[in-house]
């Protein structure tokens, strides 16, 4: 009994000790929170051109030494110790130890949930608080007008238009043969030009990792994620190839401390008109115009339909192509669930408009149309 009861204390001290670690961990990532949400002057200097720069492209070079995805890696393992000890606790149901097993679990999960909270303001999450990037591009995104919106969406369809048909003089999707693996390889290649005009850029070499659960993504209505625990720019690689160009360079935006939606969608688009691969020109255009189209239709009908009228049969069938696909998997549940999540993710950390904040996309467009007279 003296042994069990020397156990006993033990491990209630251990449990006392995760407790304890787990509130200070927590607490100070809110007080650093609060603090950053109100000195973005500071989080710029420090930590988005400071800490980050450097610790991000620590993460990138030991990630890059690995052909697959260290972030999925990282949720096997959690899922297989999960599954491990929920097994562990239900066979201890009937035991003398069934309590202390089921708060040494819930303890543990505590834990590990105050430690990711941690590692996700201080590895990526306080880039949420710097500096707005239309100030840093100095691209003026007030008064837009229905007509500046129509006259960007028109510059976008015949610029894609144009590169649309280098790809392929058929009215069929694009079939270059590109592999997606030379997408992930070559994504980066984008912000070389842009590290030469900003200096908020960089031009280091970073592997997107394609999903080998993909599919699990599809479902959920995701194209990609970036892992702050890894440094790792990852994609699904089930929708169309077409598309697949932007989407990867819309995470190594978020590598590069973008962690704003429009502004990674734009960011990205700069990175695909920058980029020697035509199949890249294209992509960043044919979602640029696709975000545009949609913001003109909700606007003016008319002006959408009249421009949407100069689109090449080929681009209207890689968009039928893109929307098909897509058809099949929005009313699934798990999409649903996933978009109610990812709604909370963004209004809690700085980006009050929730999933709508993916329109402002539309306003960087029009305000790089009205900077340089052309996109």
């Amino acid at each position: 009994m003296a042994g069990f009861s020397e156990k006993h204390v033990m491990n209630k001290k251990r449990k006392t000790v995760m407790l304890t670690l787990s509130a200070a961990l927590l607490l100070t990532a809110q007080a650093v929170k609060r603090w950053a949400s109100q000195n973005p002057q500071l989080v710029e200097k420090y930590f988005s051109r400071g800490i980050y720069p450097v610790s991000s492209k620590i993460q990138t070079s030991v990630a890059n030494l690995f052909p697959f995805s260290l972030y999925e890696l990282v949720i096997v393992i959690l899922v297989i110790y999960g599954f491990y000890r929920i097994v562990r606790l239900v066979r201890s149901a009937f035991r003398r130890e069934f309590i202390r097993e089921l708060t040494g679990f819930f303890t543990l999960v505590i834990l590990l949930f105050s430690i990711g909270i941690f590692l996700f303001q201080f590895l990526w999450n306080l880039n949420n608080y710097r500096l707005p990037l239309k100030d840093q591009l100095g691209l003026d995104v007030t008064g837009n007008s229905v007509e500046a919106l129509a006259d960007t969406y028109k510059a976008l369809v015949l610029r894609a238009n144009d590169i649309r048909r280098t790809l392929s003089d058929t009215g069929d999707t694009v079939r270059t043969g590109k592999k997606v693996k030379n997408i992930l390889e070559t994504a980066w290649e984008g912000y070389i030009t842009l590290a030469e005009q900003y200096d908020l850029f960089h031009s280091q070499k970073v592997k997107v990792k394609g999903l080998i659960f993909s599919r699990i993504q599809t479902i959920s209505g995701y194209t990609g994620v970036y892992s702050f625990i890894t440094g790792e720019p990852n994609i699904n690689t089930e929708p169309p190839l077409v598309t697949l160009p932007h989407t990867a360079c819309h995470e190594i935006a978020h590598q590069m401390g973008i962690t704003f939606e429009d502004e990674a969608n734009y960011v990205a688009f700069l990175a695909c008109k920058n980029h020697p691969d035509v199949l890249f020109q294209y992509s960043g255009y044919l979602s640029a115009l696709t975000y545009t189209g949609n913001a003109l239709y909700r606007n003016s009908p008319e002006l959408y339909g009249e421009i949407s009228g100069l689109l090449s049969e080929s681009i209207k069938n890689d968009l039928r192509e893109i929307r098909n696909f897509w058809d099949r998997y929005q009313k699934e549940t798990a999409t649903k669930i996933a978009d109610r999540i990812n709604e909370t993710y963004l209004k809690s950390n700085n980006q009050p408009a929730g999933i709508q904040s993916y329109g402002k996309f539309v306003d960087l467009l029009i305000a790089h149309y009205l900077k340089n007279n052309s996109i």
